[in-house]
C-alpha cells in the first residue's frame, strides 16, 4: 500500500514539474513577443494627411499595416531608416506592409515612389497585380494607379511586374502599363519622368509628387480573381505629360 502511495506522488510530483515548466515557456514566450521591435517608420506631411483615420502631423510614427491616406492637397514621406523611403502623392492611399529587408504596402487609389537601397526588395500590390524589385542593387520605383489602371515605372535598377500569369520585366527608364486606362479619372494625371542618369534625391522626388507628378514608378501588379489582362494590354511608352 505504501508503494502504491509513493508511487502516485511521485508520478503526481513529475506531472506538476512538467506543467508548470510549460506554463513558464508560454509566458517568457508571450513577454517576448510583447517586447519584440515593430519595424516602424516615422512620416512628414504636407496638407491633409490621415493615418489609420486620424489626422496626421509630421513626427507621427507608421508601423506595419498603417494606413495612409492623402487629400487633395497633400503628400506624405515616410521615412524608414535603413530600408529606405516611401513617397505617397495627393489623392492616395497605402497600407504600408514593411518587414526585414521589404519595403511593401496595397496601393488602392494615387501614387507611391519607394527608394530602397541595395539589399531591400520592394513588393507593392494593386488592383491589377503585383510589381516588384529583388533588392539586388538600390532602386527607385514608382507605382501609379490614378488613371484607373496601373501604370510601372523604374528610375533606377530593374523591375519585375506580374499579371496573373504574364511576367514584364521593367529595365531602369521604362513604363509597363496594365489594364484599361480611363483618362476621365477625377485624378487622372500624366507622370513626368527624369532619366535614370538623373539621380533624384528624396527631397527632389517629393517636390515631384506633391507636384502631381511621379518620379519612377516601381509597379506593382497583382493578380485580382477573374482578371482577363492580355498582351494588347500591356505597352510601353515614356511617360510624356
Amino acid at each position: 500500500m505504501n508503494n502504491k502511495v509513493t508511487g502516485i506522488k511521485k508520478t503526481l510530483t513529475v506531472t506538476l514539474m512538467v506543467a508548470v515548466g510549460s506554463l513558464n515557456t508560454l509566458v517568457m514566450s508571450s513577454a517576448m513577443a510583447q517586447v519584440s521591435p515593430k519595424l516602424s517608420g516615422e512620416m512628414s506631411v504636407r496638407g491633409a494627411v490621415t493615418l489609420n483615420g486620424v489626422n496626421a502631423t509630421s513626427g507621427a510614427t507608421v508601423l506595419d499595416l498603417g494606413k495612409i491616406k492623402t487629400g487633395s492637397n497633400g503628400a506624405a514621406t515616410i521615412n524608414l531608416g535603413s530600408l529606405g523611403q516611401v513617397e505617397l502623392a495627393s489623392d492616395s492611399e497605402l497600407v504600408l506592409k514593411v518587414e526585414s529587408g521589404v519595403i511593401g504596402g496595397n496601393l488602392r487609389t494615387g501614387r507611391v515612389v519607394v527608394s530602397a537601397p541595395s539589399g531591400v526588395s520592394v513588393n507593392i500590390l494593386t488592383a491589377e497585380g503585383v510589381a516588384a524589385t529583388e533588392g539586388k542593387d538600390a532602386a527607385v520605383v514608382s507605382v501609379d494607379v490614378s488613371c484607373g489602371n496601373t501604370r510601372v515605372m523604374s528610375s533606377k535598377s530593374d523591375a519585375k511586374l506580374t499579371s496573373g500569369t504574364k511576367v514584364e520585366y521593367v529595365a531602369a527608364g521604362q513604363e509597363v502599363a496594365v489594364g484599361a486606362p480611363n483618362p476621365q479619372a477625377p485624378n487622372c494625371k500624366r507622370m513626368a519622368v527624369a532619366p535614370a542618369s538623373a539621380g533624384l534625391a528624396s527631397g527632389a522626388l517629393a517636390a515631384l509628387l506633391i507636384a502631381g507628378i511621379g518620379g519612377a514608378l516601381v509597379g506593382i501588379i497583382a493578380t485580382t480573381q477573374g482578371d482577363d489582362t492580355t498582351s494588347t494590354q500591356l505597352n510601353i511608352s515614356g511617360f510624356r505629360p
